[in-house]
C-alpha cells in the first residue's frame, strides 16, 4: 500500500515538474507582455511551495527585479509576500519577516486595500508559526478589518480561521470555536474549499480535546479537501493531525496508516519542520506497537530535520530513552536520559535568563522612557516657547498689515472721496451751464416768436395796404411780391429756429411728440419709440432732445449718410436712446471727439449715464442709457 502511494506520489512530482517546465518555457517566448511575465513568475514562486521553495524564491526574485523596474507596485506587493511564504515554509523566519515587510510599502499606494490585508494576514501567520501569538492577533485583526472593509468575504474568511489557529494555540477553545464557525459560514457561502480545509482541520484541534469521534471526522474531512485541491503541503498535516487522534484514541494501526501516508507527501514537499513532526509522531506510534527499533529509527530522523524545535527533541530523546531501555541498550539509554536532563535543565536555565534579561530589559526601557519623556517635555516646552514667540510675532505681523491696510484704505477714502467731489464740482458745474442754456434758450425762443416774429408779422400786414393806395409799375409790383414771399420763409425759418431751440411740442407732450416731429422734418430720418409715454423730468426731456438734435445734425453735416435710424426706449427705471446713420464713420482711435460730441458726453455724465460710440466704415451708432432712480432730483 505505500509502495502505491508512493508512486502515485511521485507521479503528480512529475506532474508538476512538467507544468514548471511549460511556464519556463512561456516565460522564455519573444515579445511577452511585462503583466505576463510577472504572472508567469508568481505562477512558478506559487507552484514551487510544495516541492522546491528554494528554487520558488529565486523566480520571485526575478519577478521583483521587473516589477520595480516598471515600478507595478500590484505585482511588487503580490511577490514580496509570496516569496515571504517560499522563506516561511522553509521556516526562515527572518527572511519571511523581511520580505512580508517590503510588501507594506506598495500595497499601501494600491487603490484596493484587497493586497495591504494580505501583507497583515501572512506577516500574522509567521507571527503564529513563531508562537508569538499577541503579535500575530494584532496582525491577524488589522487584515480582518482591511477585508471587512473592501467586503471581501472569502478573506474575512481566512483569517477568522487564522485567528482561531491562534486561541487555539493558546487553548482558549471557547473563542477558537467562535472564530472558526465564522469562518466556516462564510466558506460554505462562498464554496471556498481551501478555508473550509483550513476550518475542518481547526476544529479538529478542539475536539480532540472534547470530542475525539467529531475530531477524527473532521481530519478526515480536512484531508480529502487538500486532496481535492493537490495541497500536499496541507494534506500532509491533515493526515498528520489524523494520525495523532487515532494514536491518542490508541487505535496505532490506523495511526500508522495516516501517519505514514502524511510522511510521504511530507517528504515530497519537503519542510523539514513537518518532516520532523511526522518523524516523531509515528516514532510514537512505533513504541506503542513496541517496534522499538523502527522508533528509535524515526526519534533520531525527527532530530536530524528540525534539532531547533525543543519539544520535537523532547519528544524524540524521550522515546530514545525508552526505546533503548527495551532493547537492552542501557548505557545508550543513558546517555539519552543525561542528554534529555541536560536539555530540560538548560531550557529551564535558559526561560530564567530570559526571565532575568526581560526584566534588566524592561528596567532598561523604563529608564530609558524617564530619559525619554523628560526630553520630550523639554521639547514640548522648546515647541510651545517657540510657538508662543512666532504666535507673538505673527501677532505683531498681523497688528502692522491691519494698520498699513487701514491707512492705505483712508487713503484710497480720501483719494476716491476728493474725486468724487471734483466730479460732483464739475457735474454741477455742467448742470449750472446746462439749466442757464436752457433757459438762455427758451428766453431766446420766446423772444424771437413774440418779439420778432410779431415786428415781421405786422411789416407784411402793413405791406399789401401799401400796394393798394399807390400806383405802382409792373416791375415794382413784381419786387413787392417777391418781398412778401421772402417776408413768409423769413417768419417760417424764425418760427422753426424758436421752435427747435425750445420745442413747445417738448414742453406739452413729452419726447415722443417732440421727436417724431423732429425726424419728420428730416427726410432721411426714422424715428422709433418703445415702451410707455410717462412724462420724464423736464430736465431730462430737454437734455436728451439736445442730444439727439445733436446728433442728427452730426449725421447730417459729417457721416455723408443716406439714412438715421433715431431710436428710444423707455422703461420703469431707465431710458436708453440710440442714433444710428449709415454714413462714412471715423477712427475713433485717430479723430477727437468735437465739441458736439464732448457737449452730448458732458450732458449725460451730469445725469449719470452712460455713452458709448461705434464706428466703421459701415457707419456710426451712438448709444445713451440712463437710470431714471438717479434723475430723480433733475427736475
Amino acid at each position: 500500500m505505500l509502495l502505491v502511494l508512493m508512486l502515485g506520489m511521485s507521479m503528480k512530482a512529475t506532474a508538476q515538474a512538467r507544468m514548471v517546465d511549460s511556464l519556463k518555457r512561456e516565460l522564455e517566448k519573444k515579445n511577452i507582455t511585462v503583466e505576463k511575465q510577472l504572472e508567469l513568475y508568481d505562477a512558478l514562486l506559487y507552484i514551487t511551495w510544495e516541492h522546491d521553495a528554494a528554487s520558488g524564491i529565486e523566480f520571485g526574485k526575478k519577478g521583483i527585479a521587473l516589477a520595480k523596474k516598471q515600478d507595478h507596485k500590484k505585482w511588487l506587493s503580490i511577490l514580496y509576500s509570496h516569496t515571504a511564504m517560499s522563506y516561511f515554509y522553509l521556516t526562515q523566519y527572518d527572511s519571511a519577516h523581511y520580505y512580508q515587510d517590503l510588501a507594506f510599502e506598495p500595497a499601501n499606494e494600491l487603490p484596493s486595500l484587497t493586497p495591504l490585508a494580505n501583507a497583515h494576514m501572512n506577516k500574522g501567520t509567521i507571527y503564529k508559526m513563531q508562537d508569538m501569538h499577541a503579535e500575530a492577533l494584532k496582525e491577524y485583526l488589522k487584515a480582518l478589518q482591511l477585508f471587512e472593509k473592501e467586503g471581501h468575504d472569502v478573506g474575512r474568511g481566512m483569517v477568522l480561521g487564522n485567528i482561531s489557529h491562534v486561541y487555539l494555540q493558546l487553548r482558549n477553545f471557547e473563542k477558537a470555536e467562535k472564530y472558526l464557525k465564522e469562518s466556516e459560514a462564510i466558506a460554505i457561502k462562498s464554496n471556498d474549499k481551501e478555508a473550509l480545509g483550513s476550518v475542518a482541520i481547526a476544529l479538529t484541534n478542539i475536539y480532540q480535546e472534547t470530542d475525539m469521534p467529531k475530531a477524527i471526522a473532521y481530519a478526515s474531512r480536512a484531508a480529502d479537501i487538500y486532496h481535492q485541491l493537490g495541497n500536499k503541503y496541507s494534506e500532509a498535516v491533515a493526515l498528520y493531525i489524523l494520525g495523532r487522534c487515532y494514536q491518542e484514541s490508541g487505535n496505532y494501526q490506523q495511526a500508522a496508516y495516516y501517519t505514514e501516508q502524511g510522511l510521504v507527501l511530507a517528504k515530497e514537499v519537503n519542510y523539514p519542520n513537518l518532516l520532523a513532526q511526522l518523524y516523531v509522531n509515528l516514532s510514537n506510534v512505533r513504541y506503542h506497537q513496541k517496534k522499538y527499533q523502527e522508533s528509535e529509527t524515526l526519534a533520531l530522523a525527527a532530530k536530524s530535520k528540525d534539532s531547533t524545535n525543543l519539544e520535537i527533541k523532547h519528544n524524540a530523546l524521550l522515546n530514545q530513552v525508552r526505546n533503548n531501555m527495551y532493547l537492552g541498550n542501557f548505557e545508550q539509554s543513558a546517555k539519552y536520559l543525561d542528554e534529555y536532563t541536560a536539555s530540560i535543565q538548560q531550557l529551564a536555565t535558559d526561560e530564567y535568563q530570559g526571565s532575568i534579561s526581560n526584566l534588566e530589559a524592561k528596567y532598561e526601557t523604563e529608564k530609558k522612557e524617564l530619559q525619554i519623556n523628560a526630553l520630550e517635555k523639554q521639547r514640548q516646552l522648546y515647541i510651545w516657547l517657540g510657538v508662543a514667540i512666532a504666535g507673538g510675532l505673527l501677532v505683531a505681523l498681523a497688528f502692522a498689515y491691519i494698520r498699513y491696510r487701514l491707512a492705505v484704505s483712508k487713503r484710497k477714502l480720501a483719494e476716491e472721496e476728493s474725486h468724487r467731489l471734483e466730479q460732483e464740482k464739475q457735474l454741477v458745474a455742467v448742470q449750472a451751464t446746462l439749466d442757464g442754456e436752457a433757459a438762455e434758450r427758451s428766453r431766446l425762443a420766446k423772444d424771437l416768436h413774440d418779439g420778432l416774429g410779431g415786428m415781421l408779422s405786422a411789416v407784411k400786414m402793413n405791406l399789401p395796404q401799401m400796394n393798394g393806395d399807390a400806383i405802382l409799375e409792373a416791375m415794382d409790383v413784381t419786387r413787392l411780391q417777391t418781398a412778401l414771399g421772402m417776408l413768409d420763409d423769413s417768419i417760417q425759418e424764425l418760427r422753426r429756429v424758436a421752435h427747435h431751440m425750445m420745442p413747445e411740442s417738448l414742453l406739452r407732450y413729452g419726447l415722443k411728440v417732440s421727436l417724431s416731429d423732429f425726424c419728420a422734418a428730416i427726410p432721411i430720418a426714422d424715428f422709433h419709440y418703445f415702451g410707455d409715454e410717462a412724462r420724464l423730468p423736464s430736465k431730462m426731456e430737454i437734455m436728451v432732445y439736445r442730444c439727439i438734435h445733436e446728433l442728427v445734425n452730426n449725421a447730417l453735416k459729417h457721416a455723408v449718410a443716406s439714412h438715421i435710424n433715431v431710436q428710444l426706449v423707455q422703461e420703469s427705471n431707465r431710458i436708453s436712446f440710440t442714433v444710428h446713420d449709415d454714413g462714412k464713420g471715423f477712427d475713433q482711435q485717430q479723430v477727437a471727439e468735437g465739441m458736439g460730441l464732448r457737449n452730448i458726453r458732458q450732458r449725460v455724465e451730469a445725469f449719470q449715464g452712460k455713452l458709448h460710440i461705434y464706428s466703421s466704415v459701415e457707419g456710426t451708432e451712438v448709444h445713451v442709457e440712463l437710470e431714471l432712480q438717479n434723475n430723480v432730483d433733475h427736475d
